[in-house]
């Protein structure tokens, strides 16, 4: 006996199968609209880094108490060429940095502000503005040189200094 394929299939079963295609379509696309969307971080944390000597910071220091004021620039990843300047506490015993604030400006005008804490002389960041708005991150920085550069009439003594480091930076 030869059996004909198209014979033995009845028509329920072709209709059964557009249910169960339609089912799957249906639950695939619910699958879809209702899983979050993972493929891109809102905020990823990237590597943030100064090295070989391109950052440098004009500081003055009071010798009596610790205060200073710096400017600095040079250039670092996610900024490019940046400016910088703060003001704060260094333990003149140890060289560290005991407190300070600043701003940090991109070369396109963006900003980053900061606080020393999280470490020694460690810098956090806790705001921003463009590009950098909600940034977080941290970033350790390590003096590669100092030079004394004046004594001033007002007590206070200026000193070149250059520095790298790397840290973390989300925004």
């Amino acid at each position: 006996m030869k059996i004909n394929c198209l014979q033995i299939q009845p028509f329920t079963s072709s209709r059964n199968l557009v249910r169960r295609a339609f089912a799957f379509a249906l639950v695939a696309a619910i699958c879809v609209l209702t899983t979050p969307v993972t493929t891109g971080q809102q905020n990823p944390t990237r590597p943030i880094k100064v090295t070989n000597s391109h950052g440098t910071i004009l500081i003055t220091v009071d010798p009596l108490t610790g205060d200073y004021e710096l400017i600095d620039s040079g250039v670092a990843s996610h900024l490019g060429r940046f400016t910088n300047s703060g003001s704060g506490v260094l333990n003149l015993e140890t060289g560290i940095f005991l407190s300070g604030t600043g701003v940090l400006v991109a070369a396109n005008g963006d900003t980053i502000s900061w606080i020393v804490a999280g470490g020694i002389n460690t810098v956090t960041y806790v705001s921003g503005t463009g590009r950098f708005e909600g940034v977080t991150g941290l970033f350790p920085v390590t003096i590669t040189s100092q030079t004394l550069l004046s004594e001033n009439e007002d007590g206070t003594v200026t000193f070149l200094m250059t520095y790298e480091g790397e840290g973390v930076i989300s925004y």
